[in-house]
């Protein structure tokens, strides 16, 4: 005779973003966004063609979930970039930006690339990618954090009559 063990399970609602290649869960009423080749290795059996939806999981599941998490918000950001080419009228290339998107906040900036390479260490060949970034190097890149916003204090002008 086969023994049959009940598993309890959770229902967990996630969607892929597609800009992002993150998959958004909810996790002890935190969003979280778990990268699409660790969302795949936690769940081997999802169809890859849904971008949304409501999956059942385990425990085990869930606190991989939970750890996958913890470790991409110890202070540590990932960032999006794309190089941003300009030409002259002569079709030469006369100057060469930088396009981030700060992926845990939703905002997106362009540096110059000179500061951008100082700043984050990466090679003067790379035009596309993702790393981590510290919160330091997050804030000298010109992204506004929440906690850094929270300290700021904004003075209204006198105004004379």
């Amino acid at each position: 005779m086969i023994g049959i063990s009940i598993v309890p399970t959770y229902t967990l609602a996630f969607e892929r973003t597609h800009r992002r290649g993150y998959y958004t869960v909810t996790i002890n009423d935190t969003k979280c966004y778990i990268p699409t080749r660790l969302f795949y290795a936690v769940f081997t059996r999802l169809n890859r063609k849904e971008s949304a939806g409501t999956i059942e999981v385990t425990a085990r599941q869930l606190e991989a979930l939970g750890i996958i998490a913890q470790i991409l918000d110890q202070n540590r950001y990932q960032i999006r970039y794309t190089a941003q080419h300009s030409y002259d009228t002569y079709g030469r290339p006369c100057a060469t930006s930088y396009v981030i998107d700060a992926l845990s906040l939703g905002q997106s900036i362009a540096i110059t690339s000179a500061a951008f390479l100082r700043i984050t260490g990466a090679d003067k060949r790379a035009t596309i990618g993702c790393m981590d970034v510290s919160a330091t190097q997050l804030d000298e890149l010109g992204f506004v954090r929440k906690e850094v916003a929270d300290n700021v204090r904004i003075e209204r002008p006198i105004q004379y009559a």
